[in-house]
């Protein structure tokens, strides 16, 4: 058998071949691949990348280019009378020649909405002169599919570098403009220019990214031949650090260092011409007290400096190419230094919150120390808890990394909610989901069967042969356990994690979606994915009316982390000025009303019972412990087994118990709430049997099996 089994010599031979073979074809592929690498000067044609030789060369001639501009030759791109008539209005704000700006202006400036001129026909008539190659055409294939024709938001992050001229710095940075329709992520500019301190006037040339920023058009704003020599010799030194930045790169003179950005797939093609004034601060701040308070928050020293003064900036953008005119009055700017606290300040708070929610935690999973008080936890109330937290982490560890200044605290912020959702939170589901999975494989039923009458012979030797249910599962129905399958918690484990993860991909790929899309989709994503997460205690109020059980989780709990997930929808979308500039909007307070209903709904299930606002008619049914008592039984309560009269006295606390009167009335609820009567006739004071059944789902006096509650 094995001799047949064996390959002959043609088979040996034929493998042989075949391998030879395919070694000479993927030989062959090699060395075709070889041929087409060249090792010419000429890369930059074949790698579609620019080299750093062809960097430096760029450069150089970009020196020559401006070193020969000459004020008011050749203007490419001239103003139209139509803009110059608001850029008069815009320095205008610049005031008299004693006022004081800021001279640091590195920061970000947000405006909720900016207004777009569109005289199109007025343009068309005579009033702008457009280029003898511009035509209608060309403009709507430059603007494509961004909504001009509305308002929309606005944000300019700049950076200030200091230059050797004392009166000019040199600026750069980049614009993010979204329209009305919030389409994709809006369109990002890349910017740089000039600032001139002493009027607070900025130069900037505005162009989507993957484009060069022209510098000879950003010199052709300027508004003499003074500024326009003193803005070049800056041009020019910011020009001569890049080449001896790129001299220093540890790359070849062939190499090529970056790919050329693809504007196909932009919102436009619109190149701007940005004018800027800055808003003076108030005459009673001096213009040393202010560059002092700048000083402190570049170089903190610990003095006291001046209250900061708002920092305002209104701004005249002019798009040649696409006959656009885009306006902003009054962007309120923040400077990096306050950005960066502020930031650091909520950082903070995250941290401080995910330690109380820790310890809020570990006091719940002490309030449930037993397998019958853990039943009454709903797993998904839990479980959604553990992925917001999730969540948080992986956003507060990605603001630390793409922020490197912010780094520390959201380290911070992002390890106490890993410790909160991985340790602690992921434990205590773990606890629930075991002891709540033979649930899914056995049938509950809500009405436990009625103890048969004993007599004295068997009740006197029932505490000899009733078995400690303290370490088992309590279940509504006790029936045999299945051990055809083998508990294993290392399988149990991993299927909950595994859980977890494909949760949090989900979200992910939802939350993509969502920025990606129109802001009618992101709202209705952000809206639906709001009102789930922050929908946790509904499992928990539905497993309570299922179940009849009361108090599963403890006030504090319930109150804690109400209180504490509801900081950050308030922040970023009830404060105005909140980190990441986003709108304030009413309905988050919607959102506190839902969470303080559901709060209310499981206080008052404490109170009057889990199915107190459910009709009777849809609940299936169950045992109650709080009946309405017989005459009586107020004056004694009596065991129809043994027909003896027994005082009404708290078996467990030895306490008389007020059953009053007022018991009779169906009306009067919070009078029955005083005591619980078992299905066995024994009566107890609420507090204390609940305590009791939390441990032991069996009655105090006979041993007999209590339906849970």
């Amino acid at each position: 058998m094995d001799t047949a089994a064996a390959p002959t010599n043609e088979q040996q031979r034929a493998a042989r071949e075949q391998q030879t073979q395919r070694s000479s074809f993927y030989m062959l592929l090699f060395l075709l691949a070889f041929l087409f690498f060249n090792f010419s000067d000429d890369t930059s044609v074949r790698t579609g990348k620019p080299t750093k030789s062809d960097m430096l060369d760029d450069l150089q001639h970009e020196k020559e280019l401006l070193d020969n501009l000459t004020f008011g030759v050749n203007v490419t791109h001239p103003l139209p009378a139509t803009v110059k008539a608001p850029l008069h209005d815009l320095w205008a704000i610049e005031g008299g020649p004693n006022s004081n700006f800021y001279h640091n202006i590195t920061g970000i400036f947000r405006d909720s909405s900016y207004y777009i001129s569109l005289p199109l026909g007025e343009w068309e008539n005579s009033n702008i002169s457009v280029p003898g190659y511009t035509n209608r055409t060309e403009m709507e294939e430059a603007r494509k599919t961004f909504q001009f024709d509305g308002p929309g938001s606005f944000t300019l992050n700049l950076k200030s570098t200091v230059t050797l001229d004392n009166d000019i710095n040199y600026i750069e940075g980049y614009i993010r403009l979204k329209d009305a329709g919030k389409s994709d992520s809006g369109a990002l500019l890349l910017a740089g220019g000039v600032h001139f301190l002493n009027n607070g006037s900025l130069y900037m040339m505005a162009i989507p990214e993957g484009l060069a920023i022209p510098l000879d058009d950003l010199l052709h704003l300027l508004p003499t031949n003074e500024t326009l020599v003193a803005a070049r010799y800056v041009i020019n030194e910011q020009i001569d650090k890049r080449i001896q930045e790129l001299k220093q790169e540890k790359y070849w003179d062939w190499q090529g260092l970056e790919d050329p950005e693809d504007t196909t797939n932009l919102p436009f093609v619109c190149n701007f011409q940005l004018f800027g004034q800055l808003h003076p601060v108030p005459s009673n701040i001096l213009l040393s007290d202010l560059l002092e308070y700048e000083r402190e928050l570049e170089f903190p020293q610990g003095i006291s400096t001046i209250s900061p003064p708002p920092l305002l900036l209104s701004t005249e953008m002019y798009s040649p190419n696409c006959q656009l005119l885009i306006s902003s009055r009054k962007t309120d700017g923040v400077k990096i230094e306050n950005y960066y606290n502020k930031a650091v300040i909520y950082a903070g708070i995250a941290s401080v919150i995910a330690v109380i929610q820790i310890f809020s935690l570990i006091r719940q999973m002490e309030y449930t120390p037993t397998p019958s008080s853990v039943s009454n936890v709903s797993y998904w109330t839990i479980a959604m808890q553990a992925i917001m937290d999730g969540y948080l982490c992986l956003l507060y560890l990605t603001t630390g990394v793409v922020i490197e200044n912010v780094f520390i605290p959201f380290a911070t912020a992002a390890f106490f909610t890993f410790v909160l959702v991985s340790v602690f939170g992921m434990r205590y589901l773990l606890v629930v989901w075991r002891i709540q999975k033979p649930e899914s494989i056995r049938p509950s039923s809500p009405t436990p069967p009625t103890p048969a009458p004993v007599d004295s012979t068997a009740a006197a030797g029932a505490d000899q042969r009733a078995p400690d249910t303290e370490n088992l599962i309590p279940v509504a129905n006790v029936r045999r356990p299945d051990t055809s399958e083998v508990p294993n918690p290392q399988r149990d484990i991993t299927h909950l994690y595994y859980r977890l993860y494909a949760i949090l991909l989900l979200g992910l790929f939802l939350f993509y979606q969502s920025v990606t899309r129109s802001a009618f989709v992101q709202n209705v994503i952000v809206g639906t994915l709001g009102f789930l997460f922050y929908s946790f205690w509904v499992p928990q109020i539905a497993r309570n009316v299922i179940r009849g059980c009361r108090h599963p989780l403890s006030h504090r709990y319930i109150l804690v982390m109400s209180t504490t997930r509801l900081g950050i929808p308030l922040y970023f979308y009830g404060c105005p000025k909140n980190l990441v500039g986003h709108q304030s909007t009413p309905w988050v307070y919607a959102l506190v009303a839902y969470m303080a209903l559901q709060v209310i709904v499981l206080f008052l299930q404490d109170a009057f019972g889990p199915r107190f606002f459910v009709p009777s008619r849809y609940l299936p049914q169950t045992y109650n412990y709080h009946p309405i008592l017989a005459l009586d039984d107020e004056e004694t309560t009596e065991n129809p087994a043994s027909k003896t009269q027994q005082p009404k006295d708290c078996a467990i606390c030895m306490l008389p118990i007020d059953a009053n009167s007022h018991g009779h009335s169906s009306l009067n609820v919070l009078s029955r709430t005083n005591y619980m009567m078992t299905p066995c006739h024994h009566m107890f004071h609420t507090d204390c049997l609940e305590k009791w059944m939390r441990i032991k789902l069996e009655c105090p006096v006979c041993r007999a099996y209590l339906p849970a509650c």
